[in-house]
């Protein structure tokens, strides 16, 4: 049996429509011009799963894809647009006799602390008074850096890349590999991605021009010749790409194993 990743959601930080904007994409009635903010959910074949990001966009995401419970949550850097939807997962708590188990790296998690003090310092944020109303997410934070990790059960190779002032995580894990909001990929862990010889890797692609924090068109398909997978999704992506007319460039360009992600969208990848 195959595991899943369900993009949640491919846009960028503001998401797409943008509040406010007038241009061609974000007045589309294309419904693949809407791009939540970015994050996915891995299923694996035991049925347990790992939301990658709580976007600010979580509780809407986790509707469409009636997801009834979660399992763990890989946090790939501490942005908003990444973070925001922690509180979504209260709902999966109810039934969990343990906390589940958020993983980030150190300075994520120095962040999160500091953002839900009420989530992750529990303890000294009640120390002198009661929990009232629906209560709180009972998640657990665990400290993560580059290497290997069990999580759910399931193996997860973590690498840090650079994203502006901070770090973010990629990984692979079976034959996905999942590269976002980063303004470059060193070589290390280029061929780590190549040497996996993935079946599907979802890669940042923020606009078409070079930018500081994230890849740029050109860039992501640099490295997606280099790393080889047998399929490649754009992910990540900002009000400059219309769907259909990047699926049109990129096969005009002889690209035919890149396509846009699109919120929702299911990809089967195996274990090893």
């Amino acid at each position: 049996m195959k595991n899943s990743i369900t993009i949640l959601g491919s846009g960028t930080s503001t998401g797409v429509p943008i509040l406010g904007c007038n241009c061609k994409v974000c007045q589309s009635n294309d419904p693949r011009n809407r791009r939540l903010r970015t994050s996915a959910l891995i299923e694996f074949s035991s049925g347990k799963k790992v939301l990658i990001d709580a976007s600010p966009d979580l509780r809407t995401q986790l509707l469409r894809t009636q997801t009834k419970t979660m399992d763990a949550v890989l946090i790939t850097h501490d942005h908003a647009d990444h973070t925001h939807g922690m509180d979504d997962l209260r709902p999966f708590c109810w039934n969990h006799t343990e906390d589940i188990p958020v993983y980030a790296d150190e300075s994520a998690t120095k962040d999160l602390k500091r953002k839900f003090r009420y989530i992750f310092e529990r303890d000294e944020y009640f120390a002198n008074k009661a929990i009232l109303g629906g209560g709180i997410p009972h998640l657990t934070l665990q400290v993560v850096s580059d290497g290997e990790y069990e999580i759910a059960g399931e193996k997860f190779n973590l690498f840090s890349l650079p994203h502006g002032h901070e770090m973010t995580f990629c990984f692979i894990q079976g034959k996905c590999g999942y590269v976002t909001d980063c303004r470059e990929i060193p070589e290390p862990v280029l061929e780590k991605l190549h040497d996996a010889q993935l079946e599907v890797l979802f890669i940042d692609c923020l606009r078409r021009k070079p930018h500081t924090t994230h890849l740029h068109l050109d860039l992501s398909l640099d490295y997606i010749a280099k790393i080889r997978p047998q399929i490649a999704v754009l992910t990540h992506m900002s009000h400059e790409w219309d769907y259909q007319e990047l699926m049109s460039e990129l096969r005009t360009r002889g690209i035919n194993n890149v396509l846009p992600a699109q919120d929702g969208q299911t990809f089967l990848y195996s274990k090893t």
